[in-house]
């Protein structure tokens, strides 16, 4: 043989050998790739929303937050749940663009009697740290134990530091400033530009609603709009969990311009006579879900206004409050349309409505459709099942002179369609306990009610036992069990 000529088998070996130093380096490449988190470019999945462990912690006491006195301080370091080094005191962390840190090592000596405005700059200083900081990698604001005053907050993106979502852990109490004119804008604490958020923890957000209500807490001639205790606007990928929402001046949340936001597991809470503080207010968005949880309140425990898409209400507890509503629509011009709303498995207790649509009655146009109540228990609601196209004239005193002929008077030009009452049952503290009152300009079509059983009961039940049911301008199919008696439109 030629010394100049491998054999068949040399030439195999060599070709093994070089297939597995290729398959060995994409490996390598790989698995570098994937601890940066694009393994397969920008489009890789990020960590799931539900997953809050091993990130950096910013706590907001070492930017400067100060709890209120007789709260501790000189927060360690904590990671909840998992990860982290709980007996390590937090290290200094650069705000973004690594200048003076300023007051951010924590050591603000309480000088300043604007307290509440320190909190609040610390609570955004601490968040620009973890956002879009010096930091590259997942991170987690900690708000801890103890009770922090604060005017108004916001929590602004884009965030640069890591691809993850972002995590605000809420382990205190943090309350709201009662003068009104601390607040420029109708929100409190908001979430802006975000995309992967995570709002946790066991936490209380306190709006102290109740010194600002029905006028008080403003000290001027001009008072602004009370603010909502918190906004999300144009947030997309966000989870809310766990946390207490107490008392908030107007909405306690509201959810706008967003997508893909989930509330899961929440607990809100105002008294019955509380002014225009519902749980939830949804618009502009799409793919928001309310699961879960628990709400009280003065109003709609939850409202989906314009431009609302596929929204989804499922195991909630509503009451005291005004029940769960589509609307109100058609108070302002170029209104966006509500496409899918699905409220499932919900219960509501002492409220004024259960499940309801409302409608201004004037010459703004609109429409909202695919409109689903399913399986709902009701124990004392005032209006079990409602469509009420007449809502604005109410309130101008328009309404009470023609109850008795809905026709009369101004009406709505919302059309409302595919609209679903389905296996509702319990027990209504009113003498009507099925209202349609649809529009006569613009009546509602396919309007299905499906085993519907609702007895009159619960304390302070009219006297009159009888229980009815009516309709005005509107397609109504029935199916199933009907207590009340199918209505007659008219």
């Amino acid at each position: 043989m030629s010394m100049g000529l491998s054999s068949p088998n040399m030439d195999t070996a060599r070709r093994l050998e070089a297939i597995l130093l290729v398959g060995l380096v994409f490996l390598a490449c790989a698995a570098n790739g994937a601890s940066r988190g694009h393994l397969f470019g920008v489009g890789a999945p990020r960590r799931s929303l539900t997953d809050t462990t091993n990130r950096k912690v910013f706590d907001v006491t070492a930017f400067g937050a100060k709890p209120e006195a007789g709260d501790s301080k000189g927060r360690k370091m904590r990671e909840l749940p998992g990860g982290g080094d709980i007996d390590a005191p937090l290290p200094q962390l650069p705000v973004a663009g690594g200048g003076d840190s300023g007051s951010d090592d924590g050591n603000d000596d309480g000088s300043n009697p604007d307290a509440d405005n320190d909190t609040g700059m610390a609570f955004i200083k601490t968040w620009v740290a973890a956002c879009r900081g010096e930091y590259k990698g997942p991170a987690k604001v900690l708000i801890p134990k103890g009770t922090f005053l604060a005017g108004p907050v916001v929590f602004q993106g884009p965030c640069t530091s890591s691809r993850e979502p972002i995590v605000v852990e809420i382990q205190g109490e943090v309350k709201a400033t009662t003068d009104l004119s601390d607040y420029s804008s109708p929100e409190w604490i908001s979430f802006e530009n975000i995309d992967g958020l995570i709002v946790t923890g066991d936490g209380v957000i306190n709006g102290q609603g109740e010194k600002t209500w029905n006028g008080a807490g403003c000290h001027s001639d001009d008072c602004p709009h009370s603010p909502s205790n918190i906004k999300f606007q144009k947030v997309k990928n966000a989870l809310i969990e766990g946390i207490t929402s107490l008392n908030s001046k107007y909405f306690h949340y509201h959810i706008t311009d967003s997508s893909n936001v989930t509330m899961n597991n929440v607990h809100i809470t105002a008294p019955g006579d509380s002014p225009n503080t519902d749980g939830c207010h949804i618009s502009n968005s799409d793919n928001v879900k309310v699961i879960n949880s628990i709400i009280g309140t003065g109003d709609d425990c939850v409202s989906v206004g314009q431009g609302a898409r596929q929204v989804t209400i499922n195991n909630v507890t509503c009451g005291p409050g005004h029940g769960i509503s589509v609307g109100s629509l058609g108070k302002y011009k170029d209104e966006q349309p509500v496409v899918g709303v699905t409220v499932t498995n919900c219960t509501l207790s002492n409220t004024t409505n259960g499940a309801r649509i409302k409608t201004w009655a004037g010459p703004n146009r609109g429409e909202a459709r695919g409109i689903i109540f399913d399986n709902l228990v009701l124990d004392h609601v005032k209006a079990p099942i409602v469509i009420d196209q007449h809502y604005g004239e109410k309130k101008s005193g328009g309404h009470k002179k023609n109850a008795k002929d809905p026709n009369s008077g101004k009406q709505s030009l919302y059309k409302l369609s595919d609209i679903h009452f389905r296996n509702i049952k319990g027990t209504s503290s009113h003498n009507v306990a099925v209202s349609l009152s649809c529009s006569a300009t613009n009546p509602c079509d396919g309007v299905e009610l499906n085993n519907i059983d609702i007895a009159l009961g619960g304390a302070g039940t009219a006297k009159n036992t009888d229980i009815a049911s009516e309709c005005y301008n509107a397609k109504v199919t029935t199916k199933g069990t009907m207590n009340p008696a199918a209505p007659a439109c008219q």
